[in-house]
């Protein structure tokens, strides 16, 4: 194996890892964003079980739930 074939094995790896990577997160995202409401003044809200009731926008929220392991 030369050294071009070795480095294009590695940056292939590095590759899948990142689309590995990005796919999880994505998939944290949306399991997320279904757990938020909206309240009819147009603010949203989220409840997790076991958890603190929230009102804020939905970055925040999704921010919160993510950082906390609620999803």
């Amino acid at each position: 194996m030369n050294i071009d074939q070795q480095l294009n094995a590695k940056q292939n790896s590095r590759m899948a890892a990142q689309d590995r990577y990005l796919g999880r997160i994505e998939k944290r995202e949306t399991a997320a964003e279904e757990m938020i409401g909206e309240l009819s003044n147009g603010k949203f809200y989220v409840w997790p079980t076991g958890g603190k009731y929230r009102e804020g926008d939905k970055a925040e929220l999704i921010s919160f739930l993510l950082r906390n392991k609620y999803c």
